[in-house]
């Protein structure tokens, strides 16, 4: 969403919410002393735009936020691979013939060049995954996105490389990066926000052997309270994948409790490693309103 639409939402919640931070949001809840118009904000991943352009939006209308760190991700120069992905396909004027190759099944890349008109341009760049895919660029993306997104993560990577190569990818604006681990810092002694954990590379967590899935959500713990130099108690599951094995895992890697993507209100009896949140797009007010109530 747009900064300015963001600052707007902030100070809606200033005015007719109460805004906590996420972990307050479940200690009193547990407490039973919740107040019925309680309301968290949360970031997931760990964009430098949280930094510039959220943090000092929320100061401005003294809201907390909890933010979801891919811990792999802090300090890389690269952007998130979906990110890379999306201009690569998405956001290309030139038509694109390519394959490739990515755990030995060949992706096929075809599609033809833009008309040329901004408003296809706009309409490939603002699709995003969850909807029904309508050009034929759109049906690309979302088939390579669930290819990588389920994929190994060192399959992953020599795809992208592949990838990158073949689409020719620019470099990637500074603003759309991961945040570096001075950032983190900044936030954590702002006291604004709170860090929370989201693994270390951001894979479905149902896909992974019972080891592998471990260490995603115990080491990308431990990376968290290293960057944030205290302990980290919420997590958050990456692309919302999350089953009853991921929900003990997360348990027993020692999270207190942890955000689906499920749309939704916490209630009293939701299950502190699987509350619902909701998705805020570039809403205007009355929108955001009304999503509020």
């Amino acid at each position: 969403m747009h900064p300015d639409r963001f600052s707007v939402h902030m100070e809606m919640l200033r005015e007719r919410r109460t805004p906590l931070l996420m972990s307050e949001v479940v200690q009193r809840l547990r407490d039973g002393t919740l107040p019925e118009n309680a309301v968290a904000v949360t970031f997931d991943d760990g964009y430098v735009d949280n930094v510039a352009d959220a943090r000092p939006r929320l100061a401005a209308a003294g809201v907390p936020a909890t933010i979801f760190l891919v811990a792999d991700a802090i300090g890389q120069t690269r952007e998130f691979w979906w990110d890379e992905v999306a201009r690569g396909i998405l956001g290309r004027r030139e038509a694109l013939d390519c394959g490739i190759l990515l755990d030995g099944a060949l992706c096929r890349l075809t599609f033809p060049a833009a008309s040329g008109s901004e408003e296809e341009l706009q309409a490939n760049r603002s699709w995003r995954a969850w909807q029904t895919p309508r050009t034929v660029r759109q049906r690309t993306f979302l088939d390579l996105w669930r290819r990588l997104r389920d994929a190994r993560a060192a399959a992953r990577d020599e795809a992208m490389n592949r990838f990158r190569e073949a689409a020719n990818v620019p470099a990637a604006d500074p603003s759309d990066l991961p945040m570096a681990p001075g950032d983190v810092a900044q936030l954590v002694r702002d006291g604004l926000f709170e860090i929370g954990g989201h693994t270390l590379t951001h894979p479905p967590l149902p896909l992974l052997a019972p080891e592998e899935r471990r260490r995603e959500i115990e080491e990308g713990k431990r990376r968290c309270e290293q960057l944030a130099g205290r302990e980290v108690r919420g997590f958050a599951y990456p692309h919302g994948a999350l089953d009853d094995t991921c929900r003990a895992a997360v348990r027993a890697g020692g999270f207190a409790w942890a955000c689906t993507t499920v749309a939704g209100s916490v209630q009293r009896s939701s299950d502190p490693h699987a509350l619902p949140r909701l998705f805020v797009q570039d809403w205007d007010v009355s929108t955001f309103a009304a999503a509020l109530t």
